[in-house]
C-alpha cells in the first residue's frame, strides 16, 4: 500500500489479531502451520473491513526470533492472505539499521504497514523516537503505525504524537496510556487524522471516541467471536458489547494474568488456546513454557462455558 494512503481507515478497521508464530517441538518455524492458521482466520470471516493480521508482533514472539525468520514470517502471511486481509508486522528493534531493513522487505513482499514503537533497552527521549520515525519515513515508503509502548519507559507526550503524526508515511496509531486522561486524549485528538487501534481493552469507549478497530489475540483460536463484537460496535449496540465482552474476553484477561506468573511473553496463553480448539501452534519459545497444567484445566471450563468451538 502507499505510503500516506489516505483511505487507510477504510482497511485498517476491525479486530487487529495479534497472529502467534507456530514453532516445531524442536523450536524451528513451522511455516506450513502459519498458513494454515491464517487461511483458517481468512475463512472465518478476518477480511479487508472485518480485520487486519498483525504478524510478528509480541503475541508472535518476535523478540525470539531472527530477521530471517522475522522476514519468512511476513512473506508466508501474505501468501496465505491472498489479498483478502490486510497484513501488518512489527518492526521493532535494538538497531535501527534492521528497523529500516525490515521496513523495506515488508513494502517489498506486499505487507499494508508495519507498526514502531520507541527502541527499547536503552530508554529513548522524545527526540529520539521523532529520529527514529524521520529515518525510517526517509527511507522507506511503507505505511507506518504508531506503536505506543510506554510500559517500555516512555510515555508519549500528545505533542509528540502530533509531531509523528505529521511524518508523511504515518497514518495510524495503535493506542494505549497509563491513564485515563490522556488515553481519551489521544483519541480525541487524533481519531480524525489517523486510523487508531485500541490496545488499551477499551472496546466501548475507544469506538465512541473514534478508533477504527481494536487489538486481539481472540481470533486466532475463534475468529467469530471478535468478529461480533466488531459488528455490535459498529451499530453502537454498547451494552451488547459488554455482555458479549462479559461471556468471554474479561475472563480470558484475568485468565492470562495467571499464565503471566508463570511464565513469561504472549505466546504461551495464545497457543494454548489454539491447541485446545484444534489447531497447529506448538511451544513458545524458551525460557517461556507451556502453561501448567492446573492453567490448562481452567481455561478448559473457561471455553466450555463460553461456547468456544472446537474446529478439528
Amino acid at each position: 500500500m502507499p505510503a500516506g494512503d489516505v483511505n487507510v481507515k477504510e482497511w485498517l478497521c476491525g479486530p487487529m489479531v495479534a497472529v502467534a508464530t507456530p514453532f516445531k517441538e524442536d523450536f524451528t518455524l513451522d511455516l506450513d502451520s502459519l498458513l494454515s492458521n491464517i487461511r483458517f482466520m481468512v475463512d472465518r470471516g478476518v477480511v479487508t473491513g472485518n480485520g487486519t493480521l498483525l504478524v510478528g508482533g509480541a503475541g508472535g514472539e518476535h523478540p525470539a526470533m531472527n530477521v530471517d525468520e522475522r522476514k519468512a514470517v511476513m512473506a508466508a502471511a501474505v501468501e496465505a492472505a491472498d489479498g483478502q486481509t490486510p497484513v501488518l508486522t512489527s518492526i521493532q528493534h535494538t538497531d535501527v539499521r534492521v528497523v529500516l531493513e525490515l521496513a523495506e522487505y515488508a513494502t517489498e513482499v506486499g505487507l499494508h504497514g508495519v507498526q514502531l514503537g520507541p527502541t527499547y533497552y536503552y530508554e529513548p527521549s522524545e527526540d529520539d523516537v521523532i529520529r527514529l520515525f524521520q529515518y525510517v519515513s526517509e527511507g522507506s515508503d511503507v505505511n507506518l503505525m504508531i506503536y505506543h509502548t510506554w510500559w517500555e519507559g516512555l510515555t508519549m507526550t500528545i505533542s509528540l504524537i502530533d509531531q509523528l503524526s505529521q511524518i508523511k508515511n504515518v497514518n495510524a496509531l495503535k493506542w494505549s496510556a497509563p491513564t485515563v486522561q490522556l488515553y481519551r486524549e489521544g483519541l480525541v485528538n487524533f481519531s480524525d487524522k489517523l486510523a487508531i487501534i485500541d490496545n488499551g481493552g477499551e472496546h466501548v469507549w475507544s469506538n465512541i471516541l473514534g478508533a477504527t478497530g481494536f487489538i486481539t489475540h481472540l481470533s486466532g483460536f475463534w475468529p467469530e467471536y471478535p468478529s461480533e463484537i466488531w459488528t455490535l460496535l459498529k451499530d453502537s449496540d454498547y451494552e451488547a458489547v459488554k455482555k458479549k465482552l462479559g461471556d468471554f474476553k474479561w475472563k480470558w484477561r484475568k485468565w492470562i494474568m495467571k499464565v503471566t506468573q508463570a511464565t513469561g511473553g504472549e505466546g504461551p496463553f495464545i497457543k494454548a488456546a489454539m491447541e485446545r480448539v484444534g489447531l497447529p501452534a506448538g511451544p513458545p519459545r524458551p525460557p517461556s513454557i507451556r502453561p501448567p497444567e492446573h492453567l490448562m484445566k481452567e481455561l478448559d471450563v473457561l471455553m466450555k462455558e463460553a461456547g468456544t468451538p472446537i474446529y478439528k
